[in-house]
């Protein structure tokens, strides 16, 4: 075993919300919080080879047998490596008729329990046309989708020099974690009743249905270019997110009810730049988003909205304050930590669930001698709200991921949310 791997070690506090919210998926959806990242191959690697490849890498056999340890409650959550003689990691081989870009039911139906499995999986698909896909599960518990595309990388490219863990903080005194953590209460209860503008309230069993949105590299120049025409001071991520909450708006059930808000948390990446990690543990803060339909009556208005709140959240400090707040309140027992998380938006969470990745893998184009055709993230099966967003661009190409069940948005509403989302993006 590595020196540097521990024994033990705690969850963060950004680790911690996500073991809040593998607790709501399993009470509103059909599994904990697990997410997948498929790297498509132009070939199908050495099945025997990647076995034993996997099983040679210190870092994969370490993380193949750690188990989340819970404990008493004001105990802090820890992942602690289980006892006993460390087993074979297994790499799932499937031989399929599916067209790429399509995988087999058993890798969406496999769910993660962190407490007594191994909270990283590997499975192989074999398509008939000779094309493969290696794709990778985890528990989110464990650590945010860049730490896993840097898993995958490593796992591809070995010699790759990757930071595993973050360094850790100098403890805050007590009071002073306390003022961060009244802060971040008086913004998210400001006195404004929240009613998520939501697709579905019903809790499911099914698990996620997906719809992908590629843009042409073309089309992604295109919406870069625009990006610049809206003046987005911070990149294209707030066009991207105000054309999904007009896209949104545009296929509820109804769009106009003047009470109803557009409630966003977005996480955002705590890595320092040019840095290749950490890999492990939730390396994100949030940034918080509440719009009406007034502000979404066209692109520029919603973008300057999005703007505007995005600039008073962060001279306010709102991602350092949420940060010392996910650390402080990790050692609460999960029913009040719960009910205080879910009390600003009655219990909802949110609208729906957004990210983006960026440009992380636009350089992503061999793994282990093989040509990457494609790379997808598929956001975790969340039963409320029903609805997540992704967007990535993968070799120059911009895509959105839509994961939504089908209460949420089945029959021909995925087609009008794309239909309308292009439309915005492209100017058209």
């Amino acid at each position: 075993m590595n020196a540097q791997l521990p024994q033990r070690f705690p969850l963060n506090g950004s680790d911690y919300f996500q073991l809040f919210l593998d607790r709501h998926h399993r009470a509103t959806g059909p599994m904990g919080n697990v997410s997948r990242f498929a790297v498509y191959l132009d070939k199908l690697p050495d099945p025997s080879a990647l076995e034993s490849h996997i099983n040679g890498h210190p870092l994969l056999c370490w993380l193949d047998n750690l188990r989340l340890k819970t404990g008493l409650p004001f105990q802090l959550p820890r992942w602690q490596q289980k006892q006993g003689r460390p087993v074979a990691i297994p790499l799932r081989l499937y031989f399929t008729d599916l067209s790429p870009r399509e995988l087999p039911e058993a890798i969406w139906s496999t769910d993660m329990r962190a407490k007594n499995e191994a909270p990283v999986r590997f499975d192989l698909v074999s398509y008939a046309s000779g094309q493969a896909a290696l794709v990778i599960s985890w528990n989110h518990i464990l650590m945010d989708a860049r730490g896993a595309e840097l898993l995958v990388r490593q796992l591809g490219s070995p010699d790759t020099d990757m930071q595993y863990f973050a360094p850790p903080e100098p403890p805050l005194p007590l009071m002073e974690s306390l003022q961060h953590a009244r802060k971040v209460k008086d913004f998210l209860l400001d006195g404004t009743r929240i009613k998520p503008a939501l697709l579905t309230r019903k809790p499911t069993r099914e698990h996620n249905r997906f719809h992908i949105i590629d843009f042409t590299e073309t089309e992604s120049r295109q919406v870069e270019a625009n990006c610049q025409k809206y003046l987005a001071r911070f990149g294209k991520s707030p066009v991207l997110l105000a054309a999904t909450l007009r896209a949104y708006q545009h296929i509820l059930d109804d769009p106009a009810d003047s009470e109803q808000q557009f409630w966003v948390p977005i996480p955002q990446d705590q890595r320092r730049k040019g840095v290749a990690g950490p890999v492990i543990g939730n390396q994100v803060s949030y940034l918080f988003y509440r719009l009406r339909a007034p502000h979404l009556g066209d692109l520029q208005t919603a973008v300057d909205e999005i703007s505007s709140q995005m600039v008073s959240q962060m001279r306010a400090g709102i991602p350092k304050s949420y940060h010392i707040m996910m650390e402080l309140v990790r050692r609460m027992p999960m029913g009040l930590y719960s009910h205080i998380t879910k009390s600003p938006t009655q219990g909802m969470l949110a609208s729906l669930f957004f990210s983006d990745t960026g440009h992380s893998l636009d350089d992503f184009t061999d793994f282990a001698g093989c040509a990457v055709t494609d790379a997808i993230h598929y956001p975790p099966s969340a039963g409320i709200p029903g609805f997540t967003t992704i967007f990535m661009s993968v070799q120059n190409r911009l895509r959105a991921v839509i994961g939504y069940t089908a209460d949420s948005a089945g029959a021909d509403k995925p087609a009008r949310f794309e239909r309308f989302l292009r439309n915005d993006l492209l100017g058209l």
